[in-house]
């Protein structure tokens, strides 16, 4: 989930280049998600063990040498500082949490492939407008992306007009 709009997308690409999540994530300078109560980790926010920092594209994972345990850390200044070596963490082996766009699949699940046969399809200029309908409408759905006007461009503004109908049918949709 978004933190920012509170927001539910999924890792899957779909017909995209990214994950929905990591789309929505650039396109709206989002920075901040939780994950789902029903994930491999259960509802937790992604934040930076040491300094608390919840952007994701600065987060990164370093495994522990012994246990089987990882650490959620951002790239700059903690993932890089030399106290690591002293908390028995393995600080050469700093990974993003996004790699090829998507988060990685053992923090945010991809969905099954018939689970994406069921989901609607969904193209990369859908997924463009409807962010922009979210900027002035945050409950907009794909049902307003076939409104009609949505993809209409505004009348040009003229220097003179014929009479005040003119100006009003120019002037009204701003």
């Amino acid at each position: 989930m978004c933190n920012v709009c509170k927001k539910w997308f999924c890792n899957g690409r779909g017909n995209t280049s990214g994950s929905h999540i990591i789309n929505h994530l650039v396109r709206a300078k989002h920075k901040e998600v939780t994950l789902h109560k029903d994930g491999p980790l259960g509802e937790t926010v992604l934040e930076c063990y040491s300094c608390g920092v919840r952007n994701v594209f600065v987060l990164g994972f370093i495994p522990a040498k012994a246990d089987s345990v990882v650490v959620l850390l951002c790239r700059q200044p903690c993932a890089a500082q030399n106290t690591l070596k002293d908390m028995n963490w393995e600080q050469e082996s700093w990974k993003p949490l996004i790699a090829d766009r998507s988060f990685l699949t053992w923090l945010v699940k991809v969905p099954g492939e018939q689970e994406q046969l069921r989901a609607r399809q969904v193209t990369s200029a859908q997924i463009a407008k409807l962010e922009e309908l979210w900027r002035d409408n945050a409950d907009a759905t794909f049902l307003d992306l076939e409104k009609p006007g949505v993809d209409e461009e505004p009348q040009q503004v003229l220097l003179r007009y014929e009479d005040g109908y003119q100006y009003q049918n120019i002037f009204g949709p701003l």
